[in-house]
């Protein structure tokens, strides 16, 4: 199967050669871990080293403040933007609801909106961040997993290799925010803050990933000026 690298120092390592091109992946992980970083990284990188066309489909921050953002690890938005290989949809989750609310729509008008730009574009990379500000606009858990499965269906059929953000809660072990999301996609990434004494003490897991072996081991990263660096021969908690 075809291997789609991240780019990203170590990860690749840890997925032993990156991820398998088509599969949708979960990264989750609490406020301040990085996930959104990480994930522009893994589009960034698609477009500037390997001209493969991105998709950023936020619901919560706006393009400046992104650009701005990303900016601060040495990704330059603008200049993706230029190469006509990167594009970023969506806006603040209070402005998607109240439109939504206005047009009684569903979570389908937002996937085929998806689907529409991705075809257009020939998309092959996708973030959706966050998957959490889109289930939080149903009401069961069967509603969040019906949505789930067919907007992680549509990407894989159309050929993209996709991460979906998920916040989790802090200082906690957990994979999702609903605990249903990791059994919908191919592989779950998950960036952890377990607090030790006054600090925080980072670590990313690959707890899974179909079809492919992986490192199994909690490593250490950290955020850099560059970025998400992972140390993949060091283990994170380890007196934990």
């Amino acid at each position: 199967m075809k291997r789609v690298k991240t780019y990203i120092p170590g990860l690749d390592e840890m997925l032993k050669g990156g991820l398998i091109q088509g599969r949708n992946i979960l990264l989750s992980g609490p406020c301040g871990s990085g996930k959104s970083t990480l994930a522009m990284q893994f589009l960034y990188n698609g477009v500037m080293k390997n001209g493969e066309p991105g998709l950023y489909v936020t619901l919560e921050e706006q393009k400046e403040k992104i650009y701005q953002d990303m900016a601060l690890f040495g990704m330059d938005l603008k200049k993706a933007e230029l190469t006509k290989q990167f594009h970023l949809i969506g806006g603040p989750a209070a402005t998607v609801k109240t439109y939504m609310d206005k047009v009684d729509a569903n979570m389908t008008h937002i996937i085929r909106e998806v689907e529409e730009v991705v075809k257009k574009n020939k998309i092959k990379r996708v973030v959706i961040d966050s998957i959490n500000l889109m289930t939080m606009l149903l009401k069961t858990d069967d509603e969040r997993r019906r949505a789930l499965a067919s907007l992680a269906n549509s990407l894989s059929n159309l050929g993209c290799t996709s991460m979906l953000l998920s916040e989790t809660k802090e200082n906690s072990m957990d994979l999702s925010r609903y605990g249903i999301e990791e059994f919908i996609v191919d592989g779950v990434i998950v960036l952890y803050l377990m607090r030790q004494g006054s600090i925080f003490v980072p670590g990313i897991i690959v707890r899974k990933m179909r079809g492919s072996d992986h490192d199994k081991e909690i490593r250490v990263y950290k955020i850099t000026s560059k970025g998400i660096e992972v140390y993949p021969t060091e283990t994170s908690f380890a007196d934990v």
